[in-house]
């Protein structure tokens, strides 16, 4: 990007299109900063002009869009023999409207992506820890390939970081990426633009990209700021709305408050849609939350305040369908979502395109890490069904890989919690585990937080852990129950119910509990610790009565240190995940039932 304008106005420039993406068209791009106040003016580069309103026109006109979010690198599904298409099937999709309209000089067709492209899939591996050891963006350079037309940041996809991100925009991205409400001095500013205008097929069709707040990682805070995303579309809409036939915000933001899939900050979806009016914007494009929206075509509920949201799922399941019809006016008239497994592969992209990508990244995925215990506590039916039911020895290794990996970096923490929340699957018991098991293990892309909390808080914790643990005779769901290592034992009496559950008997690095309640402890855990249990917790405060601790009000250090990397390296120094590792259980968590407790 130039120079930035002042606060308060844009500048028009123009940019350069995917040549493969939307035809017969040109894009321009509205330069500043959208999050200072309102813009009260817009002035173009030298030479650019945008053209005129051509509405009403003569016939209708036509832009079709095709929409996905949250891939989070699913671009192939692999396995241990072979890789199981997926990205293919939905260019298979988006080249066949192509080719069905390429004569047709009254409909636009356009790609277009809302976010959170990594953190999921072992084409990550691909990014590098930096600039220097970065390869290639594998989502970019095939949605490039596949002729995207625009896309938005997800959270996830600022996971390794704002240079990688830039680095990868620069070099992989033939398309813009739009995040308006995002500023600051980072690499990332001069790589993002507020809101982008295509003109095609007599169309003027306007853009705002928007992104969460939430589920940053906080030191990327000192680099860039991610503000209100309302304020940030209140700013733009009266400035850019007058030179746009059609206006869509395209927005990893979440679809409402009360999603429990993913943290929704400020506002989701409903929530920007509801400050606006009808006039303002004919579609919201979304992600972030994981929701299958208008599968069967677009749902009353859907539209708030006359303004449609969509979105498609989640890693790969779908892909969305978007008709705005334009004459004196433009609006919505057709959606719908298509199952990517319906839909066949276009072979040529395949091979041309995935296939060296995936020849890249199986040798990240064959790498022999070790041999494996044979301890049915590391299987995938054990850590599907017993895993937050009492005393583990997989996550009995998690957590004692945690701290014995800290201490050798120089972090002298006490102990170290985990749950559920970062683990997946399970291993082949007796077999040998690769990198590509670890990472389906363990897929996402958490990174180490260091948490204090004093002896009485610790005891509080515990005493609320006991009511999350799953219960013979209960179903069971995501609690976010925290298995610890091995500094900290203790016993957990079931009761006759969750609300009765007690813990008894803490030691805490062989001292009683009730001898060491104002001392302060440093402990090792993850970025997204209980964060799938804000559904039962909200349960629990409201139905149960039942005084949940909320550990992220705790003090909180972030590190840039990847768990499944220090996993990793912990379990390469063992030759495996084997007890020499920790693969044990010795105790450090009891229950106690009875015949009355479990009825």
């Amino acid at each position: 990007m130039a120079l930035q304008p002042q606060p308060g106005t844009l500048q028009i420039i123009l940019g350069s299109p995917n040549p493969l993406g939307v035809n017969d068209s040109a894009m321009y791009l509205f330069e500043g900063d959208a999050t200072k106040g309102p813009i009260l003016q817009i002035s173009s580069a030298e030479g650019v002009r945008i053209p005129e309103s051509e509405l009403p026109l003569p016939q209708p006109a036509r832009l079709k869009i095709l929409h996905f979010n949250d891939l989070h690198g699913h671009l192939a599904c692999f396995t241990s023999e072979d890789t199981l298409p997926v990205f293919s099937r939905m260019v298979a999709r988006i080249h066949a409207i192509r080719k069905r309209h390429d004569q047709d000089d009254r409909t636009a067709v356009m790609a277009i992506t809302a976010g959170d492209e990594i953190g999921g899939a072992i084409f990550d591996e691909l990014l590098g820890e930096c600039c220097d050891s970065y390869q290639l963006h594998p989502s970019y350079r095939l949605y490039s390939q596949a002729g995207v037309d625009l896309g938005v940041p997800g959270n996830h996809d600022l996971d390794k970081g704002t240079a990688i991100l830039a680095h990868a925009i620069k070099h992989d991205a033939a398309f813009p990426i739009l995040a308006a409400n995002i500023t600051g001095r980072s690499q990332l500013s001069a790589q993002c633009y507020p809101a982008a205008l295509f003109v095609s097929k007599g169309l003027r069709i306007g853009f705002i990209g928007l992104t969460t707040p939430a589920q940053v990682h906080p030191e990327l805070t000192h680099e860039l700021q991610i503000t209100d995303p309302v304020e940030a579309a209140q700013n733009l809409i009266p400035a850019i709305r007058p030179l746009c036939d059609i206006l869509i915000i395209v927005s990893h933001l979440g679809y409402d408050l009360e999603q429990q899939s993913a943290s929704v900050m400020i506002a989701g979806d409903v929530e920007l849609a509801r400050s606006l009016s009808a006039d303002d914007v004919h579609l919201i494009i979304g992600g972030h939350t994981h929701n299958v929206l208008n599968e069967k075509g677009l749902s009353a509920r859907n539209i708030v305040n006359g303004i449609p949201i969509v979105q498609a799922g989640k890693m790969g399941q779908f892909i969305g369908e978007v008709d705005i019809t334009a004459q004196e006016v433009a609006a919505v008239t057709y959606v719908r979502l298509t199952a990517t497994a319906d839909l066949p592969v276009d072979e040529v992209f395949e091979s041309e395109y995935v296939k060296p990508l995936v020849d890249l990244a199986r040798p990240y995925w064959d790498r022999s890490l070790g041999r494996v215990a044979e301890i049915e506590d590391l299987g995938t039916d054990n850590m599907r069904n017993e895993f937050a039911a009492g005393e583990s020895a997989l996550a009995n290794f998690i957590a004692d890989a945690l701290v014995s990996q800290c201490r050798q970096k120089g972090i002298d923490v006490d102990f170290a919690m985990i749950d559920a929340s970062n683990v997946r699957g399970g291993l082949d018991i007796g077999g040998d585990v690769t990198f590509g098991d670890w990472f389906n293990l363990m897929p996402f892309a958490d990174t180490l937080t260091l948490y204090r909390m004093t002896g009485e808080q610790l005891q509080a914790l515990l005493q609320d852990n006991a009511s999350r643990i799953d219960r013979p005779n209960r179903p069971h769901t995501e609690r976010g129950f925290l298995h610890f290592s091995k500094q900290i034992r203790y016993h957990i009496d079931l009761g006759f119910s969750y609300v009765q559950a007690r813990v008894v008997d803490i030691s805490v690095m062989g001292q009683s509990i009730e001898t060491v309640l104002n001392r302060s402890y440093l402990v090792a855990s993850t970025s997204f610790l209980r964060g799938p249990a804000k559904s039962w917790e909200t349960y629990a405060y409201s139905s149960v009565t039942q005084h949940c601790v909320d550990v992220r009000q705790l003090p909180q250090e972030y590190t840039n240190l990847f768990i499944r990397d220090l996993l990793v390296n912990h379990i390469v120094a063992h030759g495996g995940v084997l007890a020499e590792g920790g693969v044990i259980r010795d105790g450090r968590l009891r229950i106690h039932t009875s015949s009355m407790a479990i009825l």
